[in-house]
């Protein structure tokens, strides 16, 4: 996935609508994974166009993100991605002054 098309994709207005594959990448999920969400009759709010098409509103998307608990894993990853950059600047800031 492009970071490029993800950043794209955030920028849109709530009211934007995405395909199946565009809202899997906003999420960053696999699309299948967003499909088997929608078949469980769990995961973001989506509409249908026809009796095939599947849209997803951007806000519902954000309200759907925002509202997920972060794993172990990735909360532990944050932690020590914060911990880097809070140890990088406190170097920068001794080796300037």
């Amino acid at each position: 996935m492009e970071k490029n098309l993800l950043a794209e994709l955030h920028s849109l207005p709530d009211e934007a609508l995405l395909t199946a594959d565009e809202a899997a990448q906003f999420l960053r999920l696999k699309y299948t994974t967003l499909a088997w969400y929608r078949c469980q009759g769990v995961g973001p709010k989506f509409s249908r166009v026809g009796p095939k098409l599947i849209r997803y509103r951007v806000g519902d998307l954000r309200e759907y993100a925002s509202g997920q608990a972060m794993g172990d894993g990735v909360q532990r990853a944050a932690q020590a991605a914060l911990a880097g950059r809070r140890r990088a600047a406190s170097l920068r800031k001794n080796s300037e002054g």
